[in-house]
């Protein structure tokens, strides 16, 4: 059946720390995702286990009502658990992540740069054959 899965970078980071959480600007990106799919129908959330993922999940997460799960390292196992998770699924990786989940749903190969957090992509895949991607970014005005 046909599904969207919604990746996206973690927010901005703050500068130092083993694993950082948002920074103020970092924050705001958070609540803006949160507003943007609060209504979208997800229906599962994957992040990391890295705290800056988490955060930036956490405000859309409680909007939506949806608890957020630690995807799996391996990138086949990722790959099963966000086609498990129903028709519109979120993801919240980083810069290395987020490509290497589009090419095992069947999408083109994009890069992140180190510098980008607003890059905001969907998949849309039967999770047989190609998949279509919408590439996007997301900024506060």
């Amino acid at each position: 059946s046909a599904m969207m899965v919604i990746l996206v970078r973690h927010a901005e980071r703050q500068q130092s720390g083993d694993d950082p959480g948002l920074s103020a600007a970092g924050k705001r990106r958070a609540q803006l995702l949160s507003t943007m799919f609060a209504r979208a129908g997800v229906t599962a959330m994957f992040t990391s286990s890295a705290r800056r993922t988490k955060d930036t999940a956490a405000p859309l997460a409680t909007a939506a009502g949806v608890a957020p799960h630690v995807i799996d390292d391996d990138t086949a196992k990722a790959k099963a658990q966000i086609l498990g998770g129903g028709a519109c699924v979120m993801v919240v990786g980083h810069s290395d992540t987020v490509p290497e989940f589009i090419a095992a749903l069947g999408g083109p190969a994009v890069t992140i740069e180190d510098d980008q957090f607003d890059r905001l992509f969907v998949v849309g895949t039967t999770g047989a054959g190609p998949a279509s991607l919408l590439a996007m970014q997301y900024v506060s005005a």
